[in-house]
């Protein structure tokens, strides 16, 4: 009995502490989404929570700045991802990790994978927002 409760409180503890290293990785891919926003088009540099919006940001930004960073995000993505397949170990979707065979998800390629989705989201690509702080708390 006392080796079963013992198991059972390691595993709740377990829990609690991946929980509160997925949280704290989300909220570090946010304030880095945020941070990149910020920067690239040009808006509330003095703080990264603001009370101003993306959209807000992104309108109140030149054309040319917003074709700019178009451009840019498209070679980030681009080049990221083809170093990535490239250099990189094959990525481990989350469902292929938690499957029978259970493949362990490569951890520098995986978080090289999340960070450019929030990179490119950032700067305007819709692509990967969702799937990146999955990604980050997976590991």
């Amino acid at each position: 009995m006392p080796s079963t409760f013992r198991s059972s409180l390691i595993l709740a503890l377990v829990v609690v502490l991946t929980g509160i290293g997925a949280g704290l990785g989300g909220m570090l891919l946010a304030l880095l989404l945020h941070g990149i926003q910020h920067l690239a088009y040009g808006y509330s540099l003095d703080s990264l929570v603001s009370h101003e919006t993306f959209l807000w940001g992104v309108t109140a930004a030149a054309p040319e700045r917003r074709l700019l960073v178009l451009v840019v995000c498209g070679l980030v993505a681009g080049l990221g991802w083809w170093t990535i397949y490239r250099y990189g170990r094959p990525l481990v979707s989350i469902k292929q990790a938690v499957s029978e065979k259970m493949p362990i998800m490569p951890p520098k390629t995986t978080l090289a994978h999340a960070v450019l989705q929030i990179i490119t989201v950032a700067l305007g690509s819709p692509l990967g927002r969702e799937v990146a702080p999955r990604e980050v708390g997976a590991l």
